[in-house]
């Protein structure tokens, strides 16, 4: 390959980025066992981050697979890198949510604590400063939820912008190749074949339609919930209704969509070699 050639740089980003969100990853899994739990405590957080490690391993190995790269020429550790790293983000949000706050500190005092000045060795008299716990009152967005609705915002765009390419415009608006007529229409393919016109089939929805109705408002529904948890975190009132505190269930909604992101991932890379029946090009 010429060293100015278009295949090279390709290949040289292609590498960048990679070893970036993997170097990324690998830090946050750094920051969440040094921050986020403890010796003799944080059982939970030891056990989301660790099995999350784990299955990003797998993962990453499974893209890489001889059997994978056959059937899914474009797989690669580019996407997996990618998976990893959003699913360590989504690993920390879902802690972000635990109700115990020695095991969750906030945001702020995360960022404080890493920032700030070491003592001196000398100084022996200095007392180290301990983060008082933050209980989550007044303002629901705070940071953490700040940090998800823009990932929200981010993922909106790409799929906005995805479905209204060319080829997606295409599907939807019926001006590729692949025409079909609307209407209350019958079909005479008789005369079709005899004319020798290629034969166009007929969509008629009024008796249904091409999708599942059901699974496309399901899904939208479950969408907004998860939307409307991620902007309020599943706040509950204590009993003084003075103060919001989060609870368990946002935690386990949060740590099961991080698993939901990697079967979905891992279910792309082989399902070719499940169903080989289907076209997945």
């Amino acid at each position: 390959v010429e060293e100015n050639s278009p295949s090279l740089l390709v290949y040289y980003t292609l590498l960048s980025f990679t070893s970036a969100f993997y170097i990324l990853s690998i830090i946050c899994v750094g920051l969440l066992y040094t921050y986020y739990t403890k010796p003799d405590g944080c059982t939970e957080n030891k056990f989301f981050i660790s099995i999350n490690l784990i299955l990003c391993v797998v993962a990453s190995i499974i893209s890489i697979h001889p059997k994978i790269q056959e059937h899914q020429p474009r797989s690669g550790l580019l996407q997996s890198s990618l998976i990893t790293l959003y699913t360590m983000y989504l690993t920390w949000s879902a802690m972000s949510n635990e109700p115990d706050r020695s095991c969750n500190p906030s945001l702020m005092s995360f960022i404080t604590r890493i920032t700030a000045p070491t003592l001196a060795p000398g100084n022996s008299t200095a007392v180290v400063p301990t983060p008082t716990p933050l209980s989550k009152s007044g303002s629901l967005l705070d940071s953490d939820n700040f940090i998800g609705l823009f990932v929200f915002v981010l993922c909106l765009l790409y799929s906005s912008i995805r479905t209204s390419t060319n080829s997606q415009v295409d599907k939807l608006t019926l001006s590729g190749s692949d025409s079909v007529i609307l209407g209350d229409t019958t079909t005479n393919g008789a005369s079709d074949e005899e004319d020798g016109q290629p034969r166009r089939a007929v969509d008629n929805e009024k008796e249904g339609v091409q999708y599942s109705y059901s699974l496309f408002h399901l899904m939208l529904c479950l969408a907004s919930l998860y939307i409307m948890m991620t902007l309020t975190s599943w706040y509950s009132p204590d009993a003084k209704f003075q103060s919001m505190t989060s609870k368990w269930p946002a935690v386990w909604v949060k740590i099961s969509s991080s698993w939901v992101c990697l079967l979905l991932y891992v279910w792309t890379l082989v399902a070719p070699l499940v169903l080989t029946s289907r076209d997945f090009s």
